[in-house]
């Protein structure tokens, strides 16, 4: 054989071998680093003694200029998702126009005097149509962060069908925060669970 078949030998050796402790020592069984997945999380608000932190994306308008829009969480195209609201100083005023929330009564998701609308992803404050129905669907204590609410879920009849809707009610009647959800289904459920969860206190 001659010296240039002997050294492309050697070389092919020396490239196997190194091939084949590459491939058993990534096969040995030792545990490979699992890359951390962090959560995304968007700001942080405050809503009277409750601090809760917003879904990526989502905005908190505490007050409007036409007052429509207050306490709304808004999320893309969507208006008014839900509404945060610190009760404090509506409630301690006698003088008030207010229904309190309950679960106790047909429209307890609704503090106003007026007649209540069905705020739904398409029919945002202003557009919404007029409630005809509320009925109470579901009713109990449910976890805002380390507090229990009063919570309720009722289904909406609206003057306009095509608003029909389920809206779901949170009510801290010692903090007076109060939390609304519109149009709910299972997709802003499990968000505004996951949210009102995480919500802390001072």
């Amino acid at each position: 054989m001659s010296v240039r078949h002997n050294v492309a030998a050697i070389v092919l050796a020396i490239v196997v071998v190194l091939s084949t402790a590459a491939c058993s020592a990534s096969t040995v069984g030792q545990a490979q680093p699992v890359p951390t997945v962090t959560k995304a999380a968007g700001p942080q608000i405050a809503v009277g003694t409750m601090r809760v932190t917003l879904p990526v994306g989502a905005k908190y308008t505490e007050h409007s200029q036409d007052g429509l829009l207050d306490g709304c969480l808004s999320e893309g195209t969507v208006i008014c998702e839900a509404r945060l609201l610190d009760l404090r100083e509506t409630t301690s005023d006698p003088n008030a126009p207010i229904n309190l929330p309950s679960a106790k009564r047909p429209f307890g998701w609704y503090t106003g005097t007026d007649v209540p609308t069905c705020i739904t992803p398409a029919s945002p404050p202003g557009q919404a149509a007029e409630a005809t129905g509320s009925n109470l669907v579901d009713s109990g204590f449910a976890p805002v962060g380390p507090k229990k609410a009063e919570y309720g879920r009722w289904r909406v009849t609206c003057a306009d069908e095509t608003q029909n809707n389920e809206v779901r009610m949170w009510w801290l009647p010692t903090s007076k925060i109060l939390v609304v959800e519109y149009g709910a289904f299972e997709g802003w459920d499990a968000k505004m669970d996951t949210l009102l969860a995480g919500a802390t206190f001072v």
